[in-house]
């Protein structure tokens, strides 16, 4: 499934491409035909053929963290096009990101944002319009963190997303898993939307990490799945 976001400013398309509801973007040149990928996931045959589709050259990868389900067909994917890898824990092969680095992609500038928490290697990526969040936050929710994920850090993670609150309230938020878990479908946010409703941003970092260790509890009390 592929569900185009695209605006005046910026080609983007949200792809699904199985996972655990996994989502993959392509970020384009509104004004030419050079594009990244975020977040490839498993399947670069399937990626590449959305990005043809789409009349889109892929110049970058750009990883959000390395967990696989994000960046495991990142090399499949980097071989099919050429495109350069960039990520924030430098492997062999791949470029590393820096906080505040501009990648462009044609006339397109993408500004890569160190949010480290979910994983100790993520990135956020801002583009005109949008925020690819990756799983620092989705719809109503935010990113896991604990003994499950390792070097996570709900401190890093709560740090985190007050630097990307401070962000506009209209920029869209294109999170990295569809896991809404309220009515109907919410395949995208705002920053907005998400300091009003996101449960996990209402206190302070005491009443976060109460809700991170009591959150099934709070699911079932609030009907979310």
């Amino acid at each position: 499934m592929t569900r185009d976001l695209s605006t005046s400013a910026l080609r983007c398309y949200q792809i699904h491409l199985g996972g655990d509801r996994n989502f993959h973007y392509l970020l384009g040149d509104p004004g030419g035909g050079d594009a990244v990928a975020v977040d490839p996931g498993f399947d670069a045959a399937g990626f590449a053929a959305v990005a043809q589709q789409c009349g889109l050259n892929i110049t970058s990868i750009l990883i959000t963290h390395g967990h696989p389900d994000h960046d495991g067909a990142a090399e499949a994917l980097a071989q099919l096009t050429g495109a350069a890898i960039l990520r924030g824990d430098v492997r062999e092969g791949r470029q590393g990101l820096t906080h505040g680095q501009v990648v462009r992609a044609g006339s397109l500038a993408i500004e890569a944002l160190a949010t480290p928490g979910h994983a100790p290697d993520h990135f956020c990526f801002r583009a005109p319009g949008v925020l690819v969040t990756g799983d620092l936050l989705f719809c109503g929710k935010v990113g896991g963190t604990g003994s499950y994920f390792p070097g996570s850090s709900a401190r890093q993670e709560w740090e985190s997303l007050q630097l990307v609150l401070q962000l506009p309230d209209d920029l869209r938020v294109l999170p990295g898993h569809d896991y809404y878990g309220g009515e109907g479908e919410m395949p995208y946010s705002t920053i907005g939307q998400e300091r009003t409703n996101n449960p996990f941003l209402a206190g302070d970092f005491e009443a976060f990490c109460n809700l991170k260790d009591n959150w099934a509890t709070y699911k079932q009390e609030h009907g979310i799945r």
